[in-house]
C-alpha cells in the first residue's frame, strides 16, 4: 500500500532507469559493441551475468546484468515495458519503493538465471532489464492484493492493462525464443511479489521513521537471502563451476602478473639503456689494443689490477702485460714444442701440452703455469720473471687452482681425465689421483674448476656426463653433482662470495647456488647454439661474452637486454672485468692481441648483426 499523502507528479526513478540503460547501452555501441548483435565476449566483457563468475568472485554481475542488452531491439522492448508500466507502479510505490523493488528484485532474478544455468557444459550470458520489469510486475500484483484483502483503493486492473501485457511478453518471448532468458523473468517476478507484498504490509499510519526502517530491513533481508544463497552449500555442479573458475583465476592471476612483469622489466630495460653507456663510432668502441708475440690460452689479472697475465701457446710461456704501458713484457720459461704426441700437428704445436692456465698466490708473487713444462706445473717468480721450480702432475695439465691457506694446489689432467692434489711445501702428489669423466684431450674441450665452501669443496667440469662433479677437498671424494641444463659447457665465472656460478652452456646459461648445489635460473639463448668466452662484473649483474660474429657483447642479467656492444677481430680466448668495472679485458688469437674496451661507451646496438637474434638472452637470469 502507498504511504503518500499526495501522488506523485512525475516518475523521475522511471525515466532515470530509463536514462541509465540507454547511456549503458550508447557506451557499448562507441566503444566498438555491435549494435544489434553484440558478441559473447563483449557481453561478458561489460558484466554480463554468467555463473561461472557470478556464483564465484564476481557476484557484482548480478547487478550489472541488469543494464546491459542484447543489441537495440532488445533495449527497445525493455524501455517500452518500462515506459509504460514504471510510472504506474511509481505512482503507486514512490520514488524510494519503486527503485528497492526493481534492484532486489533483478538481483533475486540474475541469481535465480545463474542458478538456473549452473551445468558447466551449458552456460548462458544473461542480460536485461526484463527480470526487474518482472519485478515490479511482481510487485505491483502483491500490492494490489494486498490492497483488496485490506479493502483499500487500487487502480482496477484489467487484462489489456500494462500489468498483464508486461508478464504475458515477457513469459510468451521467454517461451518461444531460443537464447530468451526465462529463468530470469520467473525469478524478477517472484522476487518482486516478495519484496512488493512485504513493503506493502507496512501499514499507512506507521509513520516515516518506523516506515524507513521497515523498508530498510526488508531490503537488508532480501540481500542477506541473496548473499545466504551465494555462500550456502553448493550442488555438485556448482562445486565443478567453482574448481574451474579457480583454475581460470590462477591462470589468469599468471598471465596478468605476466604482463606486469614484462611492463616493469621493458621499463628497466628503458631506464637502463638511458642511463647506460654513450654511443659512439665502430672505431671508438673497438678499444686499445696491445700486440702479444705468440696465440694466448688464457687471461689472468694480476691482484694488483695493474697488469694481466696471458699464457702464450707457441713458446709454452707466460707473458705480464702492463695496462698502463700498454706493452707485452718478454717470455717467462719458454720450452720447445712437444712435437711428434697425438693430437699435436706437423708444426709442432700441441695446444693440450702448452702453457693453458695460471693460479696465482695471494700475494701476487708467483705463478703456477700449468704445462709450462711437460706433464707439470711450472712456478714462476713474478719479481724476477724466472721459472724457479716445476713439478710432475699428471698427463696434459690444464687446469689449476690454489687454496687460499697456500698449502695445496689442485690440479685437472686433461690427457688422463685426473684431478690430484698437490702438497705446495714438497711440491709431491697426496693420495691417488681420482678419475674424472672420459674426455679427450684432441678434442679441446673445455675445463674448468674451482674450490667453494671456505676451500672445504672442489667443483670440477666433467664435458663427458654434462655435469659439474663436486669433490671433497681434503680426500677427493665424490660428494655431490650438478646436471647442467647446456650439454657442452662453455665456461663458466665463479663468485665465491655471493656463492654462485654463471656456468655458461654453447645454448643456455645456469646460475647455480654454490651451497644447495642445484641450478637456481636458466637462461636460453634466442638465437640458438653460441660459443665464446665469458667475464661477468664484480657484482653480478652484467655478463660479457664474445660472440664468433666479431661482437664482444655485454648483457645485463636481471633484464637479459645487451647494454653494450664492441667489434673485435680475430679467435676469441679470454675475457675479464676490471674490479671497478670500467674497463673490459679482452684476449683474442689470428692475430694475437689484447684490448681494453672502455665500458662508459658503447657502439649504436642496431648495428650489431644478426638482428633478427638482437637479445642474446630470452629470459633474465637474477
Amino acid at each position: 500500500m502507498s504511504d503518500h499523502a499526495q501522488p506523485l507528479r512525475r516518475p523521475l526513478v522511471t525515466w532515470a532507469l530509463f536514462a541509465i540503460n540507454a547511456m549503458v547501452y550508447l557506451a557499448q555501441v562507441f566503444t566498438g559493441v555491435n549494435w544489434l548483435e553484440p558478441s559473447t565476449a563483449s557481453m561478458l566483457a561489460w558484466g554480463g551475468n554468467l555463473a561461472a563468475y557470478s556464483l564465484t568472485d564476481q557476484p557484482w554481475r548480478l547487478l550489472t546484468s541488469m543494464f546491459l542488452h542484447v543489441g537495440l531491439v532488445h533495449l527497445a522492448l525493455n524501455m517500452y515495458m518500462l515506459l509504460a508500466f514504471g510510472s504506474l507502479v511509481e505512482r503507486r510505490f514512490g520514488h524510494v519503493r519503486t527503485l528497492l523493488a526493481y534492484l532486489l528484485a533483478g538481483l533475486v532474478g540474475s541469481l535465480v538465471s545463474a542458478l538456473w544455468h549452473v551445468d558447466p557444459l551449458r552456460q548462458v550470458i544473461g542480460a536485461g532489464a526484463s527480470g526487474a520489469l518482472m519485478g515490479l510486475c511482481g510487485a505491483y500484483l502483491a500490492d494490489w492484493m494486498v490492497a483488496r484483502w485490506h479493502n483499500d483503493p487500487h487502480e482496477q486492473l484489467s487484462t489489456s492493462g500494462p500489468l498483464v501485457q508486461t508478464i504475458g511478453i515477457n513469459l510468451l518471448i521467454g517461451a518461444v525464443m531460443p537464447g530468451i532468458d526465462n529463468a530470469s523473468h520467473v525469478g524478477g517476478l517472484i522476487g518482486g511479489f516478495i519484496v512488493g507484498g512485504a513493503f506493502a504490509m507496512i501499514p499507512p499510519g506507521f509513520g516515516r521513521l518506523k516506515s524507513a526502517v521497515a523498508v530498510t530491513l526488508i531490503s537488508a533481508l532480501t540481500l542477506g537471502a541473496i548473499y545466504a544463497k551465494l555462500n550456502g552449500e553448493p550442488s555438485e555442479k556448482l562445486l565443478l563451476i567453482k574448481q574451474l573458475r579457480a583454475d581460470e583465476r590462477a591462470e589468469q592471476d599468471a598471465m596478468d602478473a605476466a604482463k606486469r612483469a614484462q611492463a616493469a622489466l621493458a621499463k628497466e630495460i628503458a631506464d637502463d639503456r638511458r642511463r647506460g653507456p654513450r654511443t659512439v663510432s665502430r672505431e671508438q668502441a673497438a678499444g686499445a689494443t696491445i700486440a702479444l708475440a705468440g696465440p694466448a690460452s688464457s687471461l689472468y689479472l694480476m691482484p694488483d689490477n695493474t697488469r694481466i697475465a696471458v699464457a702464450d701457446e707457441e713458446e709454452r710461456s707466460l707473458r705480464l702485460v702492463d695496462l698502463a704501458a700498454r706493452a707485452a713484457g718478454p717470455a717467462i720459461g719458454g720450452q720447445p714444442a712437444l712435437a711428434g704426441l697425438r693430437g699435436c700437428s706437423l708444426r709442432g704445436r700441441c695446444t693440450h701440452q702448452d702453457a693453458n692456465a695460471v693460479a696465482l698466490t695471494q700475494d701476487g708473487r708467483s705463478a703456477y703455469v700449468a704445462s709450462l713444462v711437460a706433464n707439470g706445473v711450472g712456478v714462476v717468480d713474478l719479481q724476477t720473471g724466472r721459472v724457479t721450480a716445476s713439478f710432475k702432475t699428471g698427463k696434459s695439465p690444464r687446469a689449476i687452482v690454489l687454496a687460499k691457506s697456500g698449502e695445496r694446489a689442485y690440479v685437472l689432467n686433461d690427457g688422463d681425465d685426473t684431478v690430484v692434489a698437490i702438497d705446495l711445501a714438497t711440491r709431491k702428489i697426496i693420495g691417488k689421483p681420482v678419475v674424472i669423466g672420459k674426455n679427450q684431450p684432441d678434442n679441446h674441450h673445455p675445463t674448468g674448476m674451482w674450490l667453494a665452501a671456505d676451500d672445504k669443496e672442489l667443483w670440477v667440469m666433467d664435458e663427458s656426463a654434462s655435469r659439474l662433479v663436486v669433490l671433497d677437498a681434503a680426500t677427493l671424494a665424490e660428494v655431490g653433482e650438478v646436471v647442467v641444463t647446456s650439454g657442452y659447457m662453455n665456461g663458466a665465472h665463479v663468485d665465491p662470495q655471493r656463492g654462485k656460478v654463471w656456468l655458461v652452456g654453447v645454448d643456455a646459461i645456469d646460475l647455480i647456488d654454490l651451497k644447495s648445489k642445484k641450478i637456481e635460473k636458466t637462461a636460453r639463448y634466442c638465437g640458438g647454439v653460441l660459443g665464446g668466452p665469458i667475464a661477468v662484473n664484480h657484482d653480478g649483474k652484467l655478463m660479457a661474452i664474445a660472440e664468433p660474429e666479431g661482437w664482444v657483447r655485454i648483457v645485463n642479467l636481471g633484464t637479459a637486454a645487451t647494454v653494450a656492444a664492441y667489434p673485435f677481430e680475430g679467435k676469441p680466448v679470454g675475457l675479464r672485468f676490471a674490479p671497478d668495472g670500467k674497463q673490459l679485458y679482452f684476449v683474442a688469437n689470428s692475430p694475437a692481441h689484447l684490448t681494453v674496451f672502455d665500458t662508459a661507451v658503447t657502439v649504436a646496438l642496431d648495428q650489431v648483426v644478426n638482428k633478427d637474434a638482437f637479445e642474446l638472452l630470452c629470459s633474465p637470469l637474477r
